[in-house]
């Protein structure tokens, strides 16, 4: 999807609710009544397969907001648990696998990483040792590497639950599994 349409999505639904936005080539952004900044960037958005899309609002006092379109009446705001100190974060990174959106972004001490199941409206935190983490979506399988502890954890995704394995090296390079 190009950035003009993932802005041309976002665009219809700021028309009502924000009266004066700004577009630029990677972002949009305004001021709140408060006279925050709020920036959405062209990066921290997300659509599955069946055209459910995501944004992650950034905030500069930290007050941030993942805005899902359910469909052209529904849209689910969920504030994601973040502890920036009142600076705001780099946004997030999101990705869809079905009815699950993962997010992972950075808070005041690691970077965290939810896991939120858009049809029981549950968001689930993936916690490792570490400070970083890198993922990488394989179908329903979610493996992440904490590069920190050198651990690795595979999250395989079912409709209604997931389940957490911790697993090695080895099983990596057996399924040939490597991080962008």
């Amino acid at each position: 999807m190009t950035t003009k349409e993932i802005f041309d999505i976002i665009e219809d639904e700021l028309y009502l609710t924000v009266p004066d936005f700004k577009i630029e080539e990677d972002r949009i952004f305004w001021k709140d009544t408060f006279g925050a900044e709020i920036e959405i960037s062209r990066h921290s958005t997300a659509i599955n397969d069946r055209g459910i899309f995501a944004w992650w609002q950034s905030n500069e006092v930290g007050h941030e907001l993942v805005r899902i379109k359910i469909n052209k009446d529904i849209i689910i705001n969920w504030r994601p648990p973040i502890n920036t100190m009142g600076k705001p974060s780099s946004g997030g990174h999101l990705q869809f696998f079905e009815n699950f959106l993962i997010a992972l972004y950075q808070d005041k001490h690691r970077q965290r990483l939810f896991i939120f199941n858009i049809d029981t409206l549950k968001a689930e935190e993936v916690v490792t040792k570490g400070f970083s983490k890198k993922v990488k979506l394989n179908g329903n399988e979610l493996f992440i590497a904490d590069s920190f502890e050198n651990e690795f954890i595979k999250i395989t995704l079912y409709p209604e639950r997931m389940e957490r394995e911790e697993i090695d090296e080895e099983y990596m390079n057996s399924r040939n599994i490597k991080f962008d």
